[in-house]
């Protein structure tokens, strides 16, 4: 004959050992899922800093090509000052600059404020006088006072 009672304590036993292993695996999920999340976040910091270094380095470049730009211009302007004396030909003086921009990947140097410093690097390089300093700063940038400015700081860099 069957015991009823030893059946009703196997029962709970084995119901007791299900919601154990029901609970043990909900909480193995959940702790994969802040594992996964975990790695998640990991992944997102490490994209973080890869992008950070990322623009990093590019605006590095950016510094030394802008660098190298300013460098080119302020040797030509101060050759081409040196070469033609008194009697620079405005024409032939923006073709140049037209030509280290070009080399430089720089479009509208016009436009551009790094010629501008560049200007007053060369022109403080070839140590003008004041007055003749004065006159090519009106002369390169047609009076316009930001361009004058930009000049002004190139010259006192």
């Amino acid at each position: 004959m069957i015991n009823v009672n030893h059946l009703t304590s196997i029962s709970y036993t084995a119901l007791s050992a299900s919601i154990i292993i029901l609970l043990s695996a909900c909480s193995i999920s959940n702790g994969a899922g802040s594992s996964s999340d975990s790695a998640g976040s990991m992944a997102k910091s490490s994209d973080s800093i890869s992008g950070s270094s990322t623009s990093s380095s590019k605006s590095s470049e950016n510094d030394s090509k802008t660098s190298r730009y300013e460098n080119e211009t302020q040797e030509f302007i101060a050759t081409y000052l040196r070469s033609t004396a008194n009697t620079p030909d405005q024409h032939t003086f923006m073709a140049g600059i037209s030509d280290v921009a070009a080399q430089n990947g720089i479009v509208d140097w016009e436009a551009n404020p790094h010629t501008y410093h560049a200007i007053g690097m060369a022109l403080k390089k070839i140590n003008l006088p004041q007055n003749q300093y004065e006159a090519y700063k009106r002369q390169f940038t047609r009076s316009d006072n930001i361009k004058m400015a930009l000049i002004q700081q190139g010259y006192q860099h």
